[in-house]
């Protein structure tokens, strides 16, 4: 009987060997070919900055966008910064003339959390800290420090001066995917969805070129107001605002003593969208302001450049009429009840760094501290019914209206 070492002699053994061997063989062919392409192509662009595939055009969505925005920061160490939600990333102007001459980036991203704002700004300052921060505070589930964008892993974000190696090879082990390689065979075959310029193009900021595209692919803003004029559910209440609230206040104190100029503001949704959204939870997002109020208060008195600015409500731009009742198929502040255009992005601005100037009679913006936290409250409210009473057609779903 043939002994074991015979056995792996015998040609059997030899030919399985060898099968396997090729088996092996071609499969690192095909990874290594997957990792190339999807490298030197880049379809979503998570290794490009100031690179010629940063002009090439791009699906209306782009994917996984934390990657390639946290790349671009840490190459282009910004020196002003957006933070926030989808809203900051589609409203607020990188070339605004207010920061001629610096270094401007929208590091917003859509559905983003308080967390990964907070993740962002960390990610940013560890080669450079920003001189300026603009945040858009967003009240609901998006206020807590859990993830809210999936695609903004931890692992993105910076620690230290080994972050350029160590982000190397995250993105080769990214491009370790063959979805990622349809993509990029779809760009080099010139079948891709190439619509609108990438968001790296513009600085961080997702283009009105793309927001035209997917308004109309959505059937555009009268049909998304429908859905807001149904009697709807408010959206969902943040986990614990209590520690969330003191993770604004560890960060702003820190990057505070540090030089960091800060400029928070409420985000401006439509009047439709605010009922709708917090139609029974109005004592709690008063709340909510009243502790962000205190916040800022605090870093005022430590001589923090510090300013909160609440642009939501019941004001001038907020209470645009809708497509239902101008009969026009668009709205000139608004892309749909949530988002609002480049032209109010620039009015929030003007507004939070040039005080003093604004005109008395425009109610777009006001600030907040303890020493008007309460009266604008008590206004809030009665715009509130005021725009009630005075659109009783399209408010009479709203859930928790008289």
């Amino acid at each position: 009987m043939p002994n074991s070492d015979e056995m792996m002699k015998s040609p059997a053994a030899a030919g399985l060997k060898g099968y396997f061997r090729a088996i092996g063989l071609t499969a690192l062919a095909v990874l290594s070919t997957v990792v190339t392409l999807n490298y030197v192509v880049d379809p979503y662009l998570i290794h490009q900055w100031d690179t010629p595939p940063i002009q090439r055009l791009s699906p209306a969505q782009q994917k996984i966008v934390p990657w390639g925005k946290t790349y671009a920061a840490y190459r282009y160490r910004p020196e002003v910064v957006y933070l926030g939600s989808s809203r900051t990333e589609i409203g607020l102007p990188p070339d605004s003339p207010l920061f001629a001459g610096k270094r401007v980036f929208n590091l917003a991203i859509a559905g983003a959390s308080f967390g990964d704002a907070i993740n962002m700004l960390r990610h940013t300052s560890v080669l450079h800290r920003p001189e300026i921060v603009v945040w858009g505070l967003d009240y609901g589930w998006q206020f807590r420090e859990k993830n809210g964008n999936s695609d903004f892993s931890p692992a993105l974000v910076a620690t230290g001066p080994s972050y350029p190696l160590r982000r190397t090879l995250l993105n080769i082990r990214r491009s370790i995917s063959l979805a990622m390689a349809g993509d990029a065979v779809q760009i080099l075959s010139g079948d891709s969805d190439q619509i609108c310029p990438s968001l790296l193009a513009t600085y961080g900021q997702k283009p009105s070129q793309c927001m035209e595209y997917i308004m109309r692919d959505a059937g555009g803003t009268a049909k998304a107001f429908e859905h807001v004029l149904k009697k709807t559910s408010p959206l969902g209440r943040p986990p614990d605002v209590p520690a969330t609230i003191k993770l604004l206040d560890q960060v702003t104190d820190d990057y505070c003593r540090q030089g960091t100029v800060f400029r928070f503001y409420l985000q401006p949704v439509h009047a439709l969208a605010e009922l709708s959204y917090w139609a029974t939870r109005r004592q709690e997002v008063d709340d909510w302001k009243r502790s962000l109020t205190t916040i800022i208060d605090a870093r005022r008195r430590q001589g923090c450049d510090i300013r909160l600015v609440d642009f939501s409500g019941f004001n001038r731009i907020t209470t645009e009429e809708i497509p239902q009742a101008t009969g026009r198929g668009d709205m000139q502040y608004y892309w749909e009840q949530s988002h609002y255009r480049s032209e109010i992005g620039q009015a929030i601005l003007e507004r939070l760094f040039r005080e003093g100037q604004q005109d008395e009679r425009d109610d777009f913006g006001v600030e907040l501290s303890g020493a008007t936290i309460e009266q604008h409250l008590r206004e809030f409210s009665t715009k509130r019914r005021d725009y009630i009473s005075s659109h009783p057609r399209e408010t009479r779903n709203m859930i928790g209206n008289p």
